[in-house]
């Protein structure tokens, strides 16, 4: 597994503060970036041939211990998904930053990409780090979202007006059986998460924040990135235009009144939004690793008399 680290990546904060920015911090080299770029890359590269062939959590692991909590859907798969999802989503960056004849990388959906590659593999950090209590109540909020989301996807086609109309009265009685499958899972999951002292319910933007925590306990810059990134990703997906007014960009004077603002990518914004994903995920495979290996026994000691002092 390689084993590598970018740097704390630095958020773009603004035009208006830049100048007293630059002022304290030496900003990296096109060059220095695109070296960056390249590293992270190769790693995902390396990290595709992982998703062929996925290693269970060995008996005695902590994993396996954690895969307990609630075995129909075992932390273990939990984190190995968002593992996949995350390899998937960097290797589809990989590719466009690999292709030949690129110009302009899309500056909204690149990050909007990122933000899926970011979420999957803060969601496996998130379930593999921690106390075996708080990986307990992290795998169990995933598990109460994907039965709500799922529930929320069936009960989408029970309530549709024309359904009956177009499958059978079989099909219906399924989607309500597993609705009410699904139900149960849920009261479950909420109670058990109640008696573990939790109260309210997943939240991406907490998972974020644990886990840059975890990431930099002790590097408030790279901290801030993975934020910074988490939530420009977010607006990128949403359509949301916030984020103009943080990033370097032409404006033209349009005859009426106002402007047109155009921007782009640059090696700067590439190099964070490929780079912290890619972090996060080399922290979770690293985890992964530790956590599904059952630990080493170590022999006892054998302790053997002193031979007694003896005069001559």
């Amino acid at each position: 597994m390689p084993d590598f680290r970018l740097g704390a990546e630095v958020p773009d904060i603004g035009r208006h503060t830049r100048s007293r920015y630059r002022a304290r911090v030496n900003q990296p080299t096109v060059d220095e970036e695109t070296a960056r770029i390249q590293k992270a890359v190769t790693a995902v590269r390396g990290w595709e041939s992982l998703t062929e062939t996925p290693e269970a959590p060995e008996r005695g692991s902590d994993l396996a211990a954690d895969d307990q909590v609630f075995p129909p859907l075992p932390t273990s798969t939990v984190a190995w998904f968002a593992i996949t999802s995350a390899i998937d989503h960097l290797s589809l960056g990989a590719d466009l930053l690999q292709a030949d004849d690129v110009r302009v990388l899309r500056p909204q959906a690149f990050h909007s990409l990122m933000r899926s590659a970011l979420l999957g593999a803060a969601q496996a950090l998130w379930v593999l780090a921690g106390t075996p209590d708080e990986r307990a109540v992290r795998s169990l909020l995933i598990v109460e979202d994907e039965a709500s989301m799922q529930r929320k996807y069936i009960r989408a086609y029970l309530h549709d007006p024309t359904i009956s109309n177009d499958v059978s009265a079989d099909f219906l009685e399924e989607l309500q059986e597993q609705d009410t499958k699904l139900t149960d899972r849920i009261t479950a999951v909420r109670h058990e998460l109640r008696t573990r002292g939790h109260k309210t319910g997943f939240q991406s933007t907490q998972m974020i924040t644990d886990v840059a925590a975890h990431m930099a306990p002790r590097d408030p810059w790279l901290r801030r990135a993975l934020m910074d990134q988490w939530q420009r990703g977010s607006a990128a997906a949403h359509s949301r235009m916030w984020t103009l007014h943080f990033r370097e960009a032409e404006d033209t004077p349009l005859p009426e009144g106002g402007a047109t603002r155009r921007y782009t990518s640059t090696s700067t914004d590439i190099a964070q939004a490929y780079g912290s994903p890619t972090l996060v995920l080399s922290e979770a495979l690293t985890l992964w690793d530790q956590r599904r290996r059952r630990p080493a026994r170590i022999p006892p000691l054998v302790t053997m008399p002193l031979p007694r002092a003896t005069l001559h």
